[in-house]
């Protein structure tokens, strides 16, 4: 997904990287896709991010702005508790 940047200047990338591990296979092979974001989370190790945290990086960055960040958000109330503004 491409987000305009905070200076009016372009757009930027936004996405998550989800690498094929062998819980990740499980998960898809057992139908509990509602678990995957979980291990996306737990997989840093693997190179794994999700958007979520992708769009907090960039906006503590300064490359997004707030408001794109929280529209752009699957879960704004936990990138806000993230953030440290709830």
């Amino acid at each position: 997904m491409l987000l305009p940047k905070k200076d009016g200047k372009g757009r930027v990338a936004v996405f998550e990287v989800m690498i094929t591990t062998q819980s990740i296979q499980a998960l898809i092979r057992d139908n509990k896709t509602f678990r995957i974001q979980s291990d996306i989370q737990t997989g840093a190790k693997h190179g794994m991010f999700t958007l979520d945290s992708h769009l907090v990086e960039l906006y503590r960055k300064g490359i997004i702005d707030y408001g794109e960040m929280l529209t752009t958000a699957q879960d704004p109330d936990t990138m806000m508790q993230q953030l440290g503004m709830k």
